[in-house]
């Protein structure tokens, strides 16, 4: 069984911005930070997010709007500057985790999801820290002696990808996607004429190219 608390501390660690937490499992709750339960509005979220299709849901009567609603990930936020709503499901969609973010926390929009994913991800795999250690694949080979030994020799097989830096990259992906996301923000940039940040944005281009061309 997975240590819900274990791995909810683990998140608020990487991102401080996240307040309260709540894991939905099979319908029902299984664990929530203190002061966060939600139960009498979960089943109505968890609906809207499996739909797909709302627009607005309503949690301890506060209004958050929809931004994204996918499978595997929910994203909102109140208009009142009352927080933000972010939401991702285990690998195989068997449980929910969604997070309330704090009103002022910086760069939520694109940061915050990946950290979700990853502690949803613990959910299911335990630690996804075993995803940096590579396997060891034995391979017995016949030794020159006369006795015709097996020998054994490792050979280190590749890492399977770490899930959160998976989701880290969807995360980009949706905010290249975004039109009020990378998109607006160079063509803020460009529309100010900010030199510092045209030549930051040139630098990043410029290794991202070199990245996909090598």
């Amino acid at each position: 069984m997975a240590n819900y608390k274990s791995i909810v501390s683990k998140l608020q660690k990487h991102y401080s911005a996240v307040d309260n937490v709540i894991v939905i499992k099979g319908g029902k709750r299984v664990f929530n930070t203190k002061g966060f339960d939600i139960s009498k509005d979960m089943k109505s979220v968890i609906a809207t997010w499996q739909s797909g299709q709302g627009q607005s849901v309503s949690v301890s009567g506060i209004k958050y709007s929809i931004l994204q609603c996918a499978p595997e990930r929910f994203i909102a936020t109140n208009r009142h500057k009352k927080g933000h709503l972010i939401g991702a499901t285990t690998p195989d969609k068997s449980t929910y985790l969604l997070a309330h973010v704090k009103p002022k926390a910086k760069d939520w929009f694109h940061a915050a999801y990946p950290i979700v994913a990853r502690a949803a991800a613990m959910i299911q795999d335990g630690s996804f820290e075993d995803s940096f250690t590579p396997k060891m694949e034995v391979i017995r080979t016949p030794s020159s002696d006369a006795g015709g030994n097996l020998e054994e020799s490792y050979t280190p097989q590749a890492p399977q990808i770490d899930p959160f830096l998976k989701a880290e990259i969807e995360g980009l992906l949706q905010w290249i996607k975004n039109p009020n996301g990378l998109q607006a923000y160079i063509t803020q940039a460009l529309q100010t004429n900010d030199p510092v940040l045209i030549f930051k944005l040139s630098q990043i281009y410029q290794e991202l190219y070199s990245i996909c061309h090598d």
